[in-house]
């Protein structure tokens, strides 16, 4: 390990293709998690056990292990508490604490789409009831209702019905780390990721995914698998691609890493968020197979200081096609765990992974935390990386009995 010592914040699902590259980087890493069973924690050199919630408790372990840089990724919680660790510590971190912020509170975000001219659907930050009532009795049913600041689509319901406005309301503000709700016009269409990285306040697209997802009413757009090529047309994705440059623009992006959601139907193609950092949904891992560039490549090297590293293009031949397939388990205890070896080994398979272990449990799918493992495959177009991850799926079974 000559290249340095760097700290991961979080070391659950989300972070474990980062953790891993951060190795094969030359990197000693230091994981930092509450749950010493965490499922990263085994690509970890050196593990200490502190809350990726808390500030204060990460720049802790960061002084005492003597990392020189601090990274995360795929979490808004964690990355939320990087920054501030960071800026803390005098590390450097791809933003500043404000703009994390604004990029993780959904009033603040959409005010700042607006000023910059983005597109996206017709809104209200509601605090009360009767809010909510107002912006129903003006633009109609069916609307979505979310928290303005919260993760996972915890608290995230379809209204289409009058009888569901105030549960959906007192979900969401339940969910709210902020008491913010926001309620949102429904657009009809398809959903779609957009993997960017922002360099000297110019940003490059690395792939647009189509996001295959949970329908509504319950629960909503928890995601399945991301599917590139998006199977958009050329003019669409443009479209789409040039939204969410715009929406980064708009949030003050000038370095770093974007994720931004779009849907796209007969309205047209609007944003539905940007997140300040790589995806948690094999987002970055996707993009690497569909560019042959490595995101993680570059927000390592913004916290080791190595500009080589963050301007680094693509290290691999790209591929027509590439899907990230979440594996959802049947809800119980893991009593078992076959197939995972044989799914890994087959054709077009760049990596597979269940996540609960034996013992653990397969909880209901309530958001995106549920999920219960992954594959991650490549093919020669959209299609074929889909075949290939399907029969790799098929291939793993997680066994389970009633608790």
């Amino acid at each position: 390990m000559g290249e340095g010592r760097v700290l991961i914040v979080g070391c659950g699902a989300p972070q474990l293709g980062l953790l891993r590259y951060a190795r094969a980087l030359g990197l000693e890493v230091v994981g930092a998690d509450l749950n010493p069973g965490a499922i990263g924690v085994r690509e970890c050199d050196t593990f200490v056990r502190a809350s990726t919630g808390e500030p204060e408790a990460i720049a802790a372990a960061v002084r005492a292990s003597g990392a020189t840089g601090i990274a995360s990724c795929g979490s808004e919680v964690a990355v939320a508490t990087t920054a501030r660790a960071a800026e803390r510590l005098g590390l450097p971190f791809y933003a500043d604490v404000a703009t994390i912020d604004r990029c993780q509170s959904k009033d603040l975000m959409r005010a700042a789409y607006l000023a910059g001219g983005a597109p996206v659907p017709v809104f209200v930050a509601a605090t009360t009831l009767d809010e909510l009532a107002r912006f129903r009795a003006e633009h109609g049913l069916p609307l979505i209702v979310k928290p303005s600041r919260g993760w996972g689509q915890r608290g995230v319901a379809k209204v289409e019905h009058d009888a569901e406005l105030a549960p959906s309301f007192a979900a969401a503000q339940a969910a709210s780390s902020t008491g913010v709700v926001m309620v949102e016009g429904f657009l009809e269409g398809r959903e779609f990721s957009v993997n960017a990285y922002t360099r000297a306040g110019e940003t490059r697209v690395y792939s647009v995914t189509e996001r295959v997802i949970t329908e509504y009413p319950d629960p909503p757009g928890i995601t399945f698998a991301e599917w590139f090529p998006s199977g958009l047309d050329a003019a669409t994705e443009a479209k789409v691609v040039d939204a969410a440059v715009l929406g980064a623009r708009a949030l003050g992006i000038v370095r770093g890493p974007s994720y931004t959601q779009m849907r796209v139907g007969p309205k047209g193609a609007f944003i539905v968020e940007t997140a300040h950092r790589l995806g948690g949904g094999l987002d970055p891992d996707v993009a690497w197979l569909a560019s042959g560039t490595s995101l993680f490549r570059k927000i390592l090297g913004v916290a080791m200081a190595r500009d080589d590293w963050e301007a680094a293009d693509a290290e691999s031949a790209p591929h027509g096609g590439a899907i990230g397939k979440f594996l959802i388990g049947t809800p119980g205890r893991v009593v078992g765990i076959e197939g995972l070896e044989a799914a890994r080994a087959m054709p077009g398979i760049a990596g597979a992974e269940v996540w609960v272990p034996v013992g653990g449990t397969v909880h209901p799918l309530t958001d995106g935390s549920k999920r219960a493992g992954h594959v991650l495959a490549h093919g020669l177009d959209r299609d074929d990386a889909a075949a290939n991850a399907s029969r790799a799926a098929a291939a793993i079974r997680i066994v389970t009995e009633p608790t």
